[in-house]
């Protein structure tokens, strides 16, 4: 997925990895064999134009978007412990 973007992003696409999906849905739209699993979903193609797009969805992608502190889903050691980052970062240097 990581190489697929980067490639998108170099053509000027855009790509828009996705969860949440209905996978039973996806097998029948797109007649998927039954011995596969979907995993992901990922949409690529060129950006719109945000005055296309209903006022709702204007204002949501005018947004700041947010992300989770990697303290937060990145561990080290053992599960719940958070990975020190400056550490890590330190460590890496070092190698």
């Amino acid at each position: 997925v990581a190489h697929l973007t980067i490639e998108a992003v170099a053509l000027g696409l855009s790509a828009h990895q996705m969860a949440g999906f209905d996978g039973a849905k996806a097998r029948e739209l797109f007649d998927l064999p039954e011995d596969y699993e979907t995993l992901t979903i990922i949409a690529i193609g060129y950006q719109g134009e945000l005055d296309t797009l209903t006022e709702d969805l204007q204002e949501r992608e005018k947004q700041t978007r947010t992300r989770k502190p990697m303290t937060e889903f990145v561990f080290s050691g053992h599960w719940n412990q958070p990975l020190d980052v400056a550490e890590a970062e330190s460590l890496a240097a070092t190698h």
